[in-house]
C-alpha cells in the first residue's frame, strides 16, 4: 500500500443536518512522522546537547528523516 505523505493521519468525518459530508483535515502523515523524529532526536540528545543544537537544524533533520521513511515505505 503506497504511503502518501500529504494524506491525513486520522481524518475525521461527520455529517451535518443536510447529510453533507464534512472532513476535518487533521495532521498529515509527513507532519506526524516528522514530529516523531523530532521527539526522538530531542529525547536522545536533549535539547541544547545535540550535535546540531540549533532548532532549525533539528527541524530540518526531522523532516529529512520523515521523508526518508516515507520513501522506504513506498518502495
Amino acid at each position: 500500500m503506497p504511503i502518501h505523505p500529504n494524506d491525513y493521519i486520522d481524518p475525521l468525518e461527520r455529517y451535518e443536518a443536510s447529510e453533507a459530508r464534512v472532513v476535518k483535515d487533521g495532521i498529515t502523515k509527513r507532519d506526524y512522522l516528522a514530529a516523531l523524529a523530532m521527539q526522538g532526536l530531542i529525547a536522545h540528545y536533549g535539547y541544547g546537547e545535540a550535535p546540531a543544537a540549533d532548532v532549525q537544524e533539528i527541524a530540518t533533520w526531522s523532516v529529512q528523516l520523515a521523508d526518508a521513511l516515507i520513501e522506504q515505505l513506498t518502495d
